[in-house]
């Protein structure tokens, strides 16, 4: 059996055993601290309290015993009574909720004033968000605040009971079906400015041309046509008679057509997609499409749907869906898009590089496509000398959260790259609500 054959037949085997294992855990009563209390006064009580008639190790014994069982005991009566009541907990309104802000959820559970000794918590496992206890009435009501965009239908809850004293914890998971909805946050952004699209059918040929365009083509006479628009001197030539037609009307179309493209550090794109929408700078009429949707939006609440399920789509996939959606949203060869990206470089860079490559013909100075690049922050490029390097300074990675800064890097390494495709580049910064146009790497030097 080769080794990767083996490797794909232990893996499932190790995988059940570690989710058997992890229940095994949550179900034991005792820590690692309560199991060292309990066997510590149980061997002290029988060894010298009992053998030895050792009084003062027969009390300590008989009391941390004593201790042990009765944390146990109310910590597992306040976990089933827990679980009992949560389990039945009725299925709510959809929460709609915004990443980055607290708001109350409207779920809540006794804080069992009564039971001495006893500490109750709980965090969401599905969807990502953090969670804060606030008592009120004797209960302890839930307050989240969302993490990462997305759509879900069920609200998964891990509950920890435990003592004061960190001796005993039981845990276990609640389910509750609750539509979900967490939409991206707008940051500091409060306006955005975004290239129209150019497209034929208005009935004018420039903003400055006469109502009827131009009449510089000409078509041979059909019967109805007025006799002042017939070419009377090419007539002369080749006795054929041809008129005057106005010229095909091109002029700034009133749809313009956006995506966003999913990746790491993609909150912040889908942040200033929704900027683009709700200020109204893709225009009257618009069309918005985004990884892991089959479907594109051309309203408001449509828009929200859109980016909020686009957070589903694994990192490896980002940017497939590009090529697709600019063939069915845009069909004319003048169309153009604006293509939200993240700050940070994955599988979605070359893909969409590829993509916008193709979509742009060799004769054309610039690509019908806009790249709209998105950060939260950016950690400055600092310059570092040798021995700075020697004295092995290490920083401490930021935490994990809805915001969190782009190495300045890899910003500069996606402007980069994009700039290859021959399309206009512009760098927003969600944090601050700057926006750099130009795109150009140096713009990290203003950030």
């Amino acid at each position: 059996m080769s080794p990767v054959t083996l490797r794909r037949a232990v893996t499932p085997a190790l995988r059940r055993a570690s989710a058997l294992a992890g229940r095994a855990i949550d179900t034991f009563p005792f820590t690692g601290l309560g199991l060292l209390v309990v066997a510590g006064c149980g061997w002290s009580l029988v060894r010298y309290g009992i053998r030895h008639i050792d009084l003062l190790l027969l009390v300590v014994g008989a009391v941390g015993l004593a201790l042990g069982v009765a944390a146990m005991l109310s910590t597992a009566l306040t976990a089933l009574v827990l679980c009992y009541q949560g389990r039945g907990a009725r299925a709510d309104e959809a929460l709609r909720l915004e990443c980055g802000y607290p708001a109350r959820t409207g779920f809540s559970m006794s804080n069992l004033w009564f039971v001495p000794f006893v500490r109750v918590r709980w965090n969401w496992e599905a969807p990502e968000a953090s969670v804060r206890l606030v008592p009120l009435k004797r209960r302890l009501h839930e307050e989240v605040t969302p993490m990462r965009r997305g759509l879900h239908e069920n609200i998964v809850r891990r509950v920890e009971v435990s003592d004061s004293f960190g001796l005993t914890r039981l845990t276990f998971t609640l389910r509750q079906q609750r539509v979900v909805r967490f939409v991206p946050s707008m940051g500091a952004l409060r306006q955005m400015r975004v290239v129209r699209s150019i497209a034929g059918g208005d009935e004018i040929s420039s903003p400055a041309g006469p109502p009827d365009g131009e009449r510089v083509d000409i078509r041979h006479y059909a019967p109805g046509d007025p006799i002042k628009f017939v070419l009377w001197k090419v007539f002369a030539r080749s006795r054929q008679l041809v008129v005057r037609t106005p010229e095909k009307a091109i002029a700034p179309t009133r749809q313009t057509v956006a995506y966003l493209v999913t990746g790491v550090g993609d909150e912040s794109a889908a942040g200033a997609a929704r900027v683009a929408v709700d200020t109204g700078a893709l225009g009257a009429e618009w069309v918005l499409g985004a990884d892991g949707n089959d479907t594109y939006a051309k309203s408001a609440v449509q828009a929200l749907e859109v980016l909020a399920r686009s957070a589903s789509t694994p990192t490896e996939l980002g940017g497939a869906g590009l090529a697709d959606f600019l063939a069915r949203a845009t069909p004319g060869g003048l169309a153009r898009a604006v293509v939200f990206v993240p700050g940070r470089p994955g599988p979605w860079l070359d893909r969409v590089i590829a993509t916008v490559r193709a979509k742009t013909a060799p004769n054309q100075m610039h690509s019908p496509v806009e790249f709209v690049v998105c950060t939260d922050g950016i950690v400055p490029i600092v310059k570092t000398t040798w021995w700075s390097r020697l004295a092995l300074q290490m920083r401490p990675d930021p935490a994990p959260g809805p915001v969190t800064p782009a190495p300045g890097a890899d910003v500069a390494a996606v402007l980069r790259a994009l700039a290859t495709t021959r399309a206009p580049v512009t760098l927003i910064d969600r944090v601050s609500g700057r926006v750099y146009p130009g795109g150009h790497h140096r713009s990290l030097e203003a950030a």
